[in-house]
C-alpha cells in the first residue's frame, strides 16, 4: 500500500466545523482538498452569473467566506454597473475577502461585504441574482425554507438562484456507496481516516440534508417553477431556479 502524505495544514479545520480564525486562514485550501471538484463547481457558478448580471443589477453571495467567488466575478471585466454584496457570518472570513479585492480596479463595480448572521435576515434588497455554495447544508430545514422565500421574494423577474448543495440520495443503498466514495476521494486529498471519522461525528448535528427530488419540491412550492441541475457528483448538487 503506497505511503499516505497528511496534510497538516488541514488538522485545524478537520478537528472542527466552526469557521474561527484558524479556519479562515486556511479554509481555501481545504475546501478544494474536501469538496469534489470544487473550483470547477465555481467556475460554473461563475459561468452561469454572466447570464443575470444586468446593467445596473445587484447580486448576493450568501455565506460567502473568503469571497473567492466574488473575486471570480469581479474579475471577468464585465462593463455593466454592478453591486456585488457577499454575506458572512465569520468576521475573519470577511477580512480575508477584502484583502482579495483591494487588486480589482473596476469602477463599475461596487463590491460590499456585509458581517450577518443568514438565519436573522428578514429581507433582501431587489436583485437580479443569488449565490450560495454549500450553505444550505448547516440550516436547519425551517431555517433553509425561510431563506429560499426570501430569496425568490428579492429577485426581479427572471433573476437566478444559482446554490450548491449537498444531498442525501433518495435509495439507502445509495447513500452508503456514495459516501464511501467521497471518503475514498478525501484519503485521495491526504485526509487521513481519523480526520475523515472526527469531522463526520463533528457534523452530526450541524448538517441537515435533503433530496434532490425533496429540495425541488421545495423549491417549486416556494415559486420556482424553473429549475434544473447544472453540476452533480454523487452526493454533491448543483442547481439554477428561475424566478
Amino acid at each position: 500500500m503506497s505511503k499516505v502524505t497528511l496534510d497538516k495544514n488541514l488538522i485545524a479545520i478537520e478537528n472542527t466545523w466552526k469557521f474561527n480564525s484558524k479556519v479562515s486562514k486556511n479554509f481555501d485550501s481545504h475546501v478544494i482538498k474536501s469538496v469534489p471538484h470544487y473550483v470547477d463547481i465555481q467556475n460554473y457558478v461563475v459561468s452561469l452569473s454572466e447570464w443575470f448580471l444586468k446593467e445596473k443589477t445587484r447580486m448576493y453571495d450568501l455565506g460567502c467566506s473568503t469571497g473567492e467567488t466574488i473575486n471570480k466575478i469581479a474579475n471577468l471585466k464585465l462593463n455593466n454597473k454592478i453591486e456585488l454584496i457577499g454575506i458572512d457570518q465569520s468576521s475573519k472570513m470577511l477580512e480575508i475577502a477584502k484583502k482579495k479585492n483591494k487588486k480589482i480596479n473596476n469602477k463599475n463595480l461596487k463590491i460590499i461585504y456585509d458581517k450577518k448572521d443568514l438565519t436573522k435576515i428578514k429581507n433582501l434588497k431587489n436583485n437580479d441574482l443569488v449565490l450560495s455554495i454549500l450553505t444550505f447544508p448547516f440550516l436547519n430545514f425551517k431555517q433553509r425554507k425561510q431563506l429560499i422565500k426570501i430569496i425568490y421574494k428579492s429577485l426581479n423577474k427572471g433573476g437566478g438562484f444559482i446554490f450548491v448543495d449537498k444531498i442525501r440520495s433518495s435509495n439507502s443503498a445509495f447513500e452508503d456507496i456514495f459516501n464511501q466514495v467521497y471518503f475514498d476521494f478525501k484519503l485521495q486529498k491526504h485526509l487521513n481516516p481519523a480526520q475523515i471519522l472526527n469531522k463526520s461525528k463533528l457534523l452530526r448535528s450541524s448538517m441537515n440534508l435533503l433530496s434532490a427530488n425533496e429540495i425541488n419540491l421545495q423549491l417549486n412550492e416556494i415559486g420556482f417553477k424553473k429549475n434544473d441541475v447544472f453540476f452533480k457528483w454523487f452526493n454533491f448538487i448543483g442547481i439554477i431556479g428561475i424566478k
